[in-house]
């Protein structure tokens, strides 16, 4: 099972004094194929303000064990964390793969590729999550097809979605949230989306978790 860690930063001097100990943690996370994807959000200035990491886990008390043992949160860097199961109906692993910065810790190097990532939260209208989540689909596929998105999926107890975009700017990942069927149609209650440099891939966890065509049918479920 897949699990969304959406964290904030409390205190940047121990962010910056705990870092060299939390990608080595996080190392140890990816090569025992515990950790997915993971990588610091920025905010409008580029500053750093929190993380996104999606983990590989038994249950939600396994992921959340792996955020209680990251440094971050032993040295009380971290404000909040959010951990929800998670499911991955896609993944662009090009893009995820030119996206990765692991090489460079120092956060210097400009990534190949830009990603925003889209946290959103769905209205309680259950009904018209369904009906319009075939429409959401074929608008994902498109965006998937235009070498527009690297990851998309529900939460799986349908409260909300994660989906990360390749955009140039923020103004154009924030189009592209903007004209999904879930935003037009009201299904959106609220949603954060930040600029998310990936850190390290583990593409052997990127697989989807849905059986192949699913996500083409009609809907009477979670996906």
């Amino acid at each position: 099972m897949k699990f969304v860690n959406f964290a904030k930063y409390e205190d940047l001097n121990r962010v910056a004094s705990a870092r060299t100990a939390h990608f080595a943690y996080a190392d140890r996370l990816r090569a025992r194929g515990e950790l997915a994807v993971g990588g610091p959000l920025l905010d409008g200035d580029g500053q750093r303000i929190g993380l996104l990491f999606i983990y590989e886990a038994p249950s939600r008390d396994v992921a959340l064990g792996f955020v209680r043992d990251d440094p971050f949160t032993s040295a009380k860097a971290l404000s909040r964390y959010v951990v929800t199961e998670w499911r991955l109906r896609g993944a662009n692993v090009g893009l995820l793969a030119k996206a990765n910065r692991s090489a460079d810790h120092t956060g210097g190097a400009p990534p190949q590729v830009r990603l925003f990532a889209n946290y959103t939260k769905y209205s309680g209208d259950v009904s018209r999550l369904e009906h319009v989540r075939p429409a959401h689909w074929q608008y994902d596929h498109a965006l998937k097809r235009d070498g527009k998105q690297a990851l998309a999926g529900p939460c799986a107890d349908n409260s909300g979605g994660l989906f990360v975009y390749s955009a140039t700017s923020a103004g154009e990942a924030i189009s592209h949230a903007n004209n999904d069927p879930f935003v037009l149609e009201g299904v959106v209650a609220g949603s954060e989306l930040h600029e998310w440099l990936i850190e390290g891939v583990n593409t052997d966890l990127l697989t989807s978790d849905f059986p192949p065509g699913k996500q083409d049918l009609p809907v009477d479920s979670t996906g």
